[in-house]
């Protein structure tokens, strides 16, 4: 019997979809993540003994700049040996080895959705990618509201990404849906990709305007700003580029933006502070009440979801660069240690940076030194930095010539989809530069539908 590999690797994908989704929680100190991970690589090995081939290609390059990376962290590994900070949870060929496997793993996402596109069209995918999208969101609210109406939360067995615990509950600190995620970004970065499609599908079938509500709902409640101006200025950018090129406004991505700013104007009534303790506010007249520390943590607890994202990136935009501190860093490491033509290999790269982000960070305090987050492996939050750190200048740019290669075939193929696969890649692109390090699903997905977009049945 032959095997239907088609069917085989959308419900792989799809399952992965979930797995990736419940980033906060682990079985028996697997991340479920990293389980989804093994799944569908394991999905993909199997067939491939089986006899499974796929070929397009636009898929070589791809293919070569992912076996390039490969090649340099090996090289930079064998000849280098740097300690792991001290509250590392793996050795340093684990964590070495799982910088690898995402390398691969997204490989294997783009070969499996230009196999799958071969067979079905792209709102079958679509479809099937974005229930998961619906259960993760769903399951996000869930869990924001059991803060709100005193149910218990999920039981979170992940540590959090700053090294402990994940900490949703603080005195004075607004609540901020984290969802099935160990940090508020990290879900909006997850679920801003999926929500153009949602309005796509729904020319022509009205219940997905209905179910947007659901991922646009979770990521406003999240009050990620990475999330949010990803979204909107991505929108705004697609809509000229159109408009310029094609000389045509799709009124449907309108009504898209007009929705979820409505969403956020209106969702005020969903806030909740944590009260106070002793640890965090003052006594005034015998009431104890929370003082914010400056304007931009008045701005990020205020109950106003408008004066949350866009007030506060107004603040921070009026800040400058310094307002981004991590980022101020991250420049002002390049500019110091500067960067190779070859790279230092992943994983190597982020080991180096998180010294130098412990001594960066140390301050004097009682005459004691404090570290800020000591004896932990520090990412970069910028996907390019990672890869030139990484693969240096060889690796970056042939990176950004993939990208603009896939970006001018979606621009100059003027389907019902491009200007939301747009919207979603140009999202992906922009939380790279400030939240994600690594190459994400997301983006394997925009790729694989950029590559396919000239196979688009009218």
């Amino acid at each position: 019997m032959k095997l239907k590999y088609s069917n085989i690797f959308l419900y792989a994908l799809s399952i992965f979809l979930l797995f990736e989704g419940l980033d906060a929680f682990s079985i028996y100190n697997i991340p479920i993540y990293w389980l989804g991970v093994s799944f569908l690589s394991t999905i993909y090995l199997i067939c491939y003994f089986l006899g499974f081939r796929t070929f397009n290609l636009n898929l070589i390059s791809i293919r070569n700049w992912v076996i390039y990376g490969v090649f340099v962290t090996l090289i930079q590994s064998f000849f280098n040996d740097l300690i792991l900070p001290k509250y590392a949870s793996t050795s340093y060929i684990q964590y070495i080895g799982l910088r690898l496997f995402k390398l691969f793993l997204f490989l294997i996402v783009i070969y499996l959705i230009n196999y799958i596109l071969q067979k079905y069209d792209f709102e079958k995918i679509l479809k099937f990618l974005l229930i998961s999208s619906i259960a993760i969101s769903t399951l996000s609210i869930i869990s924001y509201f059991s803060y709100i109406y005193g149910y218990s939360d999920f039981p979170r067995t992940r540590p959090g990404s700053g090294g402990w615990t994940q900490p949703i509950q603080r005195a004075c600190n607004i609540l901020r849906n984290y969802g099935t995620f160990r940090e508020p970004s990290f879900l909006a970065i997850w679920t801003v990709p999926f929500i153009p499609y949602f309005f796509y599908l729904g020319k022509k079938s009205k219940i997905w305007y209905i179910l947007s509500l659901i991922p646009i709902l979770s990521v406003v409640l999240s009050r990620s700003l990475t999330g949010v101006i990803a979204f909107v200025a991505s929108i705004v950018i697609v809509t000229v580029l159109l408009y310029l090129t094609h000389k045509k406004l799709e009124l449907n991505i309108i009504l898209m933006l007009s929705i979820f700013l409505i969403v956020i104007f209106s969702s005020g009534i969903f806030s909740y502070q944590f009260p106070p303790d002793e640890n965090t506010c003052i006594d005034v007249s015998s009431e104890c009440v929370c003082t914010p520390e400056d304007r931009l943590d008045e701005l990020k607890n205020s109950p106003s979801f408008t004066e949350a994202t866009f007030g506060r990136f107004g603040e921070i935009s009026s800040q400058g660069l310094d307002a981004f501190g991590n980022t101020a860093f991250l420049f002002d490491y390049i500019e110091n240690i500067g960067f190779s033509i070859f790279g230092q290999g992943y994983g190597y790269s982020n080991i180096a940076f998180s010294y130098a982000a412990d001594e960066a960070g140390k301050q004097l305090v009682d005459n004691q030194i404090i570290y800020r987050n000591p004896g932990q492996v520090v990412s970069f939050n910028n996907l390019y930095a990672n890869i030139l750190m990484s693969t240096g200048l060889v690796g970056l740019l042939w990176f950004l010539y993939i990208l603009i290669n896939v970006l001018r075939k979606i621009v100059f193929m003027p389907t019902p989809l491009q200007p939301y696969l747009l919207i979603s890649f140009i999202s992906t692109l922009f939380v790279y530069s400030y939240q994600a390090e690594e190459l994400a699903t997301h983006l394997a997905i925009a790729i694989a539908f950029g590559i396919n977009l000239k196979n688009y049945e009218k």
